[in-house]
């Protein structure tokens, strides 16, 4: 007797072969049984036409403050994922000296815009040491398994103290103790390291991280006590490209250079090292270079894997999110209203005209600042609406609208924003989206040495909602994209199940084969896709979140017990922290 067999499924496996039909059965959380199962089962899914692909494995979040207070971690959740990897890009929150709390918050709120009055609410801090954060999250019970790497910009405060918040360079001595840390932390379960070299990433207070320029001896010393434990993934942020849009950046032959050093991260360390890897406009075939270089690296036997995104990341501006005109008198006198209300305010001629005609208030120069950036750039922005097309061509661009119509850029954002009942939104495409498409992503997902990342999920609240990216590698690139070729939805399960588990150890998932877990999700391929990026205030304090949820999920299984059926929660948490590799 199986507990359940799902019947007559188009089986995804994970492996990035073709599929196949197949009955699977599962017993004690694991795949019993794959082919024609003729056994009895305590419960069986007719899922004829239906693909069953494993669990999606995102190896890019930051809930490193949400597996505190939140064990369902949406919107990964109605995407898919079923293990979910933070302690990304150098920042968190362990090991953590009382005094040094709020500088820590302060990194989060800045580089990964979570509101520091929400982390201040949610976080117990009922941890100092790694090892001790690690069984704080072992308490709580998750919609998904969760693991962590370890960041380097606490272990650096924790060490070093208001020096690391200073950049001064770690002596011997700190860089021996930091190593110690290390070793207890991947002993205790982390999954790996994590360090930001990225001249963007700032804190709240417009510090940079520390850790940004860190000497190669105290990296290098990271990677090599992390080697000796024989586990774990170095993950790393880069220097960003010279010419960006925030002004900062380095050369190409600093870039190359920074390859470098990741190869000789990847050889004291002897372990896999991801780094990220994105298109620049400015900057078009160096994506193109690196992942070269990444492969030479590869033929000497350095295990170097670079961690690319699925579609154009950027910024959007939406009614309920940052925009225009949210520092201005007139807009100020109906913000209070309920989305849809608001819209229907705004559009009335009068305060059309009046919020058109204003310039913000004077009362919150942090928002004015963050607003006079998109103003002074909206020639790079994009409509998007209902279809939610991520690879608009030019006819969807602010000037060619405003063109088109007769209009300002600012009159088009406007009438875009107040439209039906608010949930229009413009997109900036900061990255990945050279010539005005996303060829450049193409070609990086098809390289058989990446892996799919960068979702950021529990990040960016207030702009972003890239983990939804999870559904977008099969919705878009396997089924709906018209402006370029599509890639197989094989590959596209391979790049977020078995690539990612098999780079960080975790060889109990990934795949769909005997033996193995079964973290499971069956899909409607003709139905599966996403809603329409939507803020939620419903984090402490009443903080908000922009989210945008799957649909198309029959069903998601974690540890063979279903957590999602039908697009919603079965309220269901078999989900564990997960200690290492497996």
């Amino acid at each position: 007797m199986f507990d359940t067999v799902i019947r007559g499924a188009t089986v995804i496996d994970g492996s990035g072969k073709p599929g196949y039909s197949a009955d699977v059965a599962i017993s004690d959380g694991k795949i019993a049984e794959i082919g024609k199962v003729t056994g009895q089962a305590a419960r069986t899914i007719d899922a004829d036409g239906a693909l069953l692909t494993p669990g999606f494995v995102d190896i890019h979040t930051h809930y490193d403050g949400q597996f505190v207070w939140d064990e369902e971690l949406e919107p990964s959740f109605s995407n898919g994922t079923t293990t979910a990897i933070a302690g990304n890009c150098g920042v968190g929150f362990a090991p953590v000296r009382p005094d040094m709390r709020q500088p820590l918050i302060e990194l989060m709120e800045g580089v990964e815009e979570i509101p520091g009055i929400v982390l201040e609410e949610g976080l117990d801090w009922k941890w100092t040491s790694f090892p001790d954060y690690l069984d704080r999250i072992e308490q709580n019970h998750f919609t998904m398994d969760v693991a962590m790497h370890l960041p380097h910009a606490p272990l650096r405060v924790f060490v070093m103290g208001d020096r690391a918040l200073r950049h001064e360079m770690a002596t011997a001595d700190d860089i021996e103790q930091m190593k110690s840390h290390v070793r207890a932390a991947m002993e205790a379960g982390a999954i790996g390291v994590s360090g930001s070299r990225i001249l963007e990433h700032k804190s709240s207070t417009g510090e940079h991280v520390p850790g940004t320029f860190a000497e190669e001896a105290e990296m290098l010393g990271l990677a090599q006590a992390m080697g000796e434990t024989g586990r774990g993934v170095f993950q790393v942020v880069p220097l960003g490209a010279a010419g960006d849009s925030f002004g900062n950046g380095a050369s190409h032959e600093e870039r190359m250079g920074e390859h470098r050093r990741i190869e000789r991260i990847a050889e004291i360390s002897g372990r896999p090292v991801t780094y990220l890897l994105h298109s620049y406009n400015h900057a078009p075939d160096e994506y193109a270079q690196l992942m070269a270089e990444s492969d030479k690296a590869r033929g000497r036997g350095l295990d170097i894997v670079p961690q690319v995104a699925a579609r154009g990341l950027g910024l959007i501006l939406s009614l309920d999110s940052l925009h225009l005109f949210k520092a201005r008198s007139s807009y100020k006198e109906i913000e209070h209203l309920p989305r849809a209300q608001r819209a229907a305010a705004m559009r009335e001629p009068g305060r059309r005209a009046r919020i058109l005609a204003e310039v913000s208030d004077g009362t919150d120069t942090h928002l004015e600042r963050r607003i006079g950036h998109f103003g002074n750039t909206l020639e790079t922005y994009y409509v998007i609406d209902q279809a939610l097309d991520y690879e608009p061509d030019d006819s969807r661009r602010l000037d060619v609208i405003a063109a088109r119509t007769g209009r300002t850029m600012e009159e088009v954002v406007y009438d875009t924003l107040s439209s039906d009942d608010g949930r229009h939104a413009v997109v900036k495409f900061i990255l990945n989206y050279t010539q005005g498409n996303l060829d450049s992503a193409y070609e990086m997902l098809k390289d058989p040495s990446t892996v799919s990342g960068l979702g950021d999920g529990g990040a960016h609240l207030t702009m972003i909602c890239d983990s939804a990216m999870t559904t977008f590698h099969l919705s878009f690139w396997s089924r709906d994209r018209t402006r370029g070729p599509k890639l197989p939805i094989e590959t596209m399960v391979h790049k977020i199940t078995g690539k990612p588990a098999q780079l960080y150890g975790l060889g109990d998932r990934g795949l769909i084969k005997p033996g193995l877990r079964a973290d499971l999700n069956l899909i409607d391929f003709d139905r599966i896709g996403n809603d329409m990026p939507e803020m939620f205030f419903d984090l402490p304090k009443g903080g908000g979140r922009m989210l945008q949820h799957g649909r198309g999920y029959l069903g998601t299984m974690v540890d063979g017990v279903m957590t999602r059926e039908n697009d919603a929660s079965t309220g269901a948490k078999p989900g564990r922290l997960v200690r290492g590799p497996r």
